[in-house]
């Protein structure tokens, strides 16, 4: 073992050296952490095959097909493209010489979710929860928060005056290639969803003045027990309709989060080759800068301990 690091470890103030050992092993108990994380995943992508829509058993699965809007498409927040998803960020330059730096002050993704065409049936992607690498990824600066793409900048733009903003914008476009793991379920609507339609219904209206309104035939202000039940056959009809509505359309299976905290949610746009690579530099990495780091700290602490 080096004499420098030896000298380091027996040399060291009590305080500092016990700070120093402690953050070293936390350091690198949490690259480990993220290396072995890294290393699962990439096990599960190599091990899941990738199914068909139209056959794909409910449960953990990896789709492949083409991503489409899922009623109309959406105008990203920033460029105003239109698109399937959407995530942005707006940062803000601060600091001054050597010590400046990005920050990020607002961000956002769309809520929409989107359609997953593999040319044997449509999948609803929920992208909530979900792990995101677009092919689609555009950077830009401006001296005005939120502004628009240029090509030009002014001087005091160059040289990092005038308050300067970078805006990120990440997006899936229409028919764009799109790669998904994660839980594939197909919902399934029966008493309970009908009775939790009506419980949805009755808590909105009893909110709702206009309602109550409606609700209260002799308006004396207050909802008597003949004027509530009313209210609940009304409900129970309107959750009728609801359902036989839905009952004509065809359900489409959905692909989100797993419950299972060992299955990450995961969508790319750049395909499984990219996710296996960052993933496989991940694993590497992570194991091997969190070993290294693990076991220095571990060594400056039995030196230290032993020159007691």
């Amino acid at each position: 073992m080096p004499d420098f690091f030896i000298d380091l470890a027996r040399g060291s103030n009590s305080a500092g050296f016990w700070i120093g050992a402690l953050f070293g092993l936390g350091i690198g108990g949490l690259l480990l952490h993220q290396g072995l994380t890294a290393f699962w995943r990439l096990r599960l992508i190599h091990d899941t095959p990738t199914a068909r829509v139209r056959s794909a058993a409910q449960g953990y699965v990896e789709l492949v097909g083409q991503a489409l809007p899922l009623r109309a498409l959406v105008s990203a927040h920033l460029t105003g493209i239109p698109c399937c998803w959407y995530r942005w960020r707006i940062e803000e330059q601060r600091g001054s010489g050597r010590s400046r730096e990005w920050v990020t002050i607002e961000q956002g993704a769309a809520e929409h979710p989107f359609l997953l065409d593999d040319g044997t049936g449509h999948c609803i992607v929920e992208p909530k929860g979900a792990s995101i690498r677009c092919r689609l990824t555009e950077r830009w600066l401006s001296r005005v928060k939120g502004g628009g793409r240029s090509t030009t900048f002014s001087l005091a733009e160059v040289i990092g005056l005038g308050g300067r903003y970078r805006m990120v914008e990440e997006r899936i476009a229409e028919a764009e290639p799109v790669y998904v793991i994660g839980h594939l379920e197909t919902p399934r609507r029966g008493p309970r969803e009908r009775e939790a339609l009506i419980r949805q219904l009755l808590y909105r209206w009893k909110r709702d003045p206009q309602r109550r309104a409606q609700f209260d035939r002799n308006g004396d202000g207050e909802i008597d027990i003949s004027e509530w039940e009313q209210a609940q056959a009304f409900a129970a009809w309107v959750a009728d309709q609801a359902e036989r509505k839905v009952a004509e359309e065809p359900v489409l299976p959905r692909i989100g989060a797993s419950k299972e905290t060992r299955q990450p949610f995961l969508i790319s746009t750049e395909g499984e080759a990219a996710l296996v690579g960052q993933s496989r530099w991940q694993a590497l990495n992570g194991t091997l800068f969190g070993a290294l780091v693990s076991i220095g700290a571990l060594a400056a602490i039995a030196i230290r301990l032993g020159a007691a």
